[in-house]
């Protein structure tokens, strides 16, 4: 039995088992060997004593029958030869920049692969005297090893070490150690990797295959772990082709000193910017790089690309770094972190806007109806909804799940300004938490840093979801509006309750159109939510806001923004008189024969022929039209859900605070689910529950005015999304 140090023969009672010994034994001799200590491993009685011996006095000078420079063991028996460090030998003072602080002590040797590289490297060390070169010395032919080295290597690295020069005052120790006066800074918050070849830089690496390590490797070391690669380290093949490096501890690396070389080549990674990775030109990009960002050779990605070349030619300009980019994303995995770090908070966040610019982006209409004369911000606060996967954690599962949906879920929430700019986005939160609670916990804490921005008289527009926040934002001096919803025992909002709402909802709708966007644009919050990415969800949905307020154009006021903001303010606060005049003779109960709307019905031609700009300022906006098309498809299909309607009991009829001559009062009914000419209709209402309104009118009156108005001149009125009306399977018969 051999000892796993010298590899000396260890026999009867000084044989140690290595194991058996204590975790600093172990660690010495696996420092010596440069190899894991295994079962079986046995240790002679004079490696032990010089172990004990090394654990007793701890010193700056290496072992005898260790290399100094790479502390490979020289009394293996393996042909590996071995020399002394002669005084005065440029090769000394390479070697004790090398192992520097260490000393040389007298009797210190180096393998022979050492003393050559420090032979090639001496006349860094050997400045020209008095014109004359020193004379080279012969070292003997011995054979060297080459290690494997990557394409893209820093040319810093061609050397195996790092060469300083020797100073001129050069002292020299009486027991025969050199002592090298170099200069030298320790910083605190930076440290440097070993400078030797013998083993991976990264602590307790047992890899023997070893290369030079990579310039993109260095400078992403340097940048985000502050840790220096000195230029005679070396890295695994496994570890080289890591690219996420949170498991290294800098803690392992206690050097803090550092030459004037050091923080010259620090400079120097930190500054390189060459660009390694264009896929477009695969000729420049080696296996080693292609491989760390992409996880394939090149001929690999080649491949892959070929594969699907006719799809990407048709939606990028460079499909190959199309296709590269998607590869580095799901290698990495981290994109979206650092997206979210150095991306985000420039275009989402309180921290990135002031109130000035909110105020500045309050659209007319908006402005015009809420505002102040200070201009204070206008604020529209709704939630999203992204839809989750079933979960086996029942409190999550009970959390996620939606009675209104019925589906699991969670919620961002969303402050948006009129112009469709987002703000900020809070959360995600449980699907059972409503929007007031959500908005009371955003604002119940008083050094929130909502409640820090927003001062008193801004105003919020609202959702009637928002009705138990009230309490809390008007105490706070906020402006509120939102929508009325019906009292006790009433079927039906007063036309004040309707204007009102009506004023609420003609500036709501841009948080919609935003939400929108995100379903649009974005098909990861389409579908279903994976539960394994639950964590990076609101990071992803920050991403995409970012990216709206970025690139995706804003909402500008329409051309007929000032008509329609007159409208609405003229029609504020007028009564509904048609309304109270049909309810108290109760006319909308009397019998009354009707026909489909698209008969020929003399009487109606009466009714004034509208343009589109007629029936949008008419409605207040579009909404109420896009209804009325699609209940008028409804209307001419064979199955049809709704059916519209009119009377021809078409009659004069005098109805008092209404000053017109010989008006017609024409009834219609759409059996439903729940400015040229445009005085002409001198007044209308609606049983539906918004049916009193004055501003604008609810989608059942826009669709009669739109029919009798307008759509009944056209040639072909095509109901919107015909197409599926033949998707599903028909069990009529």
């Amino acid at each position: 039995m051999n000892c796993c140090n010298c590899n000396r023969p260890a026999e009867g009672q000084y044989v140690y088992h290595v194991q058996d010994m204590g975790p600093e034994i172990v660690d010495v001799i696996e420092r010596w060997r440069n190899d894991v200590v295994l079962d079986g491993d046995s240790l002679c009685q004079d490696c032990l004593d010089r172990v004990l011996h090394e654990l007793d006095t701890p010193s700056v000078v290496s072992n005898v029958n260790q290399c100094i420079c790479c502390n490979i063991s020289l009394l293996r028996l393996t042909g590996r030869r071995s020399r002394l460090i002669p005084d005065g030998r440029p090769e000394r003072i390479y070697i004790a920049q090398v192992i520097h602080p260490r000393q040389i002590p007298v009797d210190a040797r180096v393998c022979n692969r050492c003393w050559q590289r420090a032979h090639y490297n001496q006349h860094s060390f050997q400045p020209e005297q008095d014109g004359v070169a020193p004379e080279p010395v012969i070292a003997e032919p011995e054979p060297v090893v080459a290690e494997p080295v990557p394409v893209l290597v820093d040319p810093e690295t061609e050397q195996a070490a790092e060469p300083l020069p020797a100073p001129a005052n050069q002292a020299v120790g009486d027991a025969g150690n050199v002592a090298i006066q170099v200069q030298t800074i320790e910083l605190h918050n930076y440290c440097r990797t070993p400078n030797t070849p013998v083993h991976c830089f990264v602590p307790e690496c047992g890899n023997r295959e070893r290369q030079r390590v990579p310039i993109y490797i260095k400078k992403k070391l340097l940048i985000e772990k502050k840790v220096y690669i000195t230029g005679g380290a070396r890295v695994c093949a496994f570890h080289a082709a890591t690219y996420d490096w949170d498991f290294l501890n800098t803690s392992d690396f206690t050097s803090h000193i550092f030459t004037n070389i050091d923080i010259e080549k620090m400079i120097k990674i930190s500054q390189n910017n060459e660009n390694i990775i264009d896929f477009e030109n695969t000729t420049h990009v080696s296996d080693e790089v292609c491989r760390y960002w992409t996880g394939l050779t090149v001929i690999n990605f080649l491949a892959l690309f070929h594969s699907v070349e006719i799809y990407l030619n048709t939606m990028f300009k460079k499909p190959k770094n199309a296709l590269g980019v998607f590869l580095i994303k799901l290698r990495t995995g981290d994109s979206f972190a650092r997206i979210a770090k150095h991306y985000v908070p420039f275009h989402l966040g309180l921290q990135h806007i002031t109130r000035e610019e909110i105020s500045n982006r309050n659209l007319l209409i908006p402005q015009g109806i809420f505002g102040t004369a200070e201009r204070n911000p206008i604020m529209i606060c709704d939630g999203s909804y992204i839809y989750m996967q079933k979960s086996s954690n029942y409190y999550f599962q009970k959390k996620s799940y939606s009675l209104h949906k019925f589906r699991n879920l969670v919620k961002p929430m969303m402050f948006v300004t009129t112009d469709g700019y987002i703000v900020d986005v809070f959360g995600p939160y449980a699907a059972t938490d409503s929007d007031a609670d959500i908005m009371n916990s955003l604002f119940r804490n008083e050094t929130s840093e909502l409640r820090q921005f927003y001062q008193r008289n801004d105003i919020f527009i609202l959702d009637r979801g928002f009705g138990d926040a009230l309490e809390l934002l008007l105490s706070l001096g906020y402006a509120i509006h939102k929508p009325l919803s019906l009292s006790v025992g009433q079927n039906q909002l007063s036309t004040r309750q309707a204007n009102e709402s009506r004023l609420v909802t003609m500036c709501r709708w841009v948080v919609e159109i935003v939400n929108g966007r995100f379903k649009r644009d974005f098909k990861i919050f389409r579908h279903q939510y994976f539960n394994r990415m639950s964590k990076n969800l609101i990071v992803d949905f920050k991403i995409a806001a970012a990216i709206l307020n970025n690139f995706h154009p804003v909402i500008y006021d329409r051309i007929d923004a000032q008509l329609i903001l007159n409208r609405a303010l003229e029609r504020r606060f007028m009564p509904n008189y048609l309304a109270d005049f049909v309810i108290e003779r109760q006319m909308n109960r009397r019998r009354a024969p009707f026909v489909n709307v698209d008969s020929q019905i003399p009487a109606l031609d009466v009714f004034p022929m509208m343009q589109t700009s007629d029936l949008i300022l008419f409605c207040l906006g579009t909404y109420q039209l896009k209804q009325a098309r699609s209940y008028y498809g409804e209307h001419i299909r064979a199955n049809g859900t709704f059916i519209v309607e009119v009377s021809t009991d078409i009659n004069v009829i005098q109805i008092p605070n209404i000053s017109t001559v010989d008006p017609i009062l024409i009834r219609g009914r759409i059996k439903s689910r729940h400015h040229s000419r445009t005085e002409s209709i001198c007044a209308y209402y609606c049983s539906c529950i918004i049916g009193k309104r004055t501003i604008g009118c609810c989608a059942h009156v826009a669709t009669i005015v739109w029919y009798l108005g307008w759509a009944r001149f056209q040639d072909n009125i095509i109901p919107p999304a015909s197409f599926l009306d033949t998707i599903l399977v028909s069990n009529d018969f």
